[in-house]
């Protein structure tokens, strides 16, 4: 199993975003991935607009999961309608 970072942004809404964490937290777990840790970054202003979005809320986990398991949540995240962003790295 490889280290994995995940960094998650989520619509600005309280609701909507309580939500899109426990639904990645599902997905995650779903895919046997194991949370090592997980930090809200609150939220924050965009660089740019992304979905007609000023603002997000930013979240980071750091997962250990197979390779094969990394490439179905790529796939499993980029539709989920509470994330603006998602962006998953291999740690060193």
């Amino acid at each position: 199993m490889k280290t994995y970072e995940a960094m998650c942004i989520f619509y600005s809404e309280e609701s909507v975003f309580k939500s899109g964490v426990e639904e990645v937290r599902a997905g995650l777990e779903k895919l046997d991935a194991q949370i090592d840790s997980e930090k809200h970054f609150g939220l924050r202003d965009l660089a740019y607009p992304i979905k007609k979005q000023n603002k997000g809320n930013y979240y980071y986990y750091v997962v250990k999961m197979s390779t094969q398991n990394a490439r179905k949540t790529q796939k499993t995240f980029r539709h989920q309608k509470e994330l603006i962003r998602f962006l998953m790295i291999r740690k060193d």
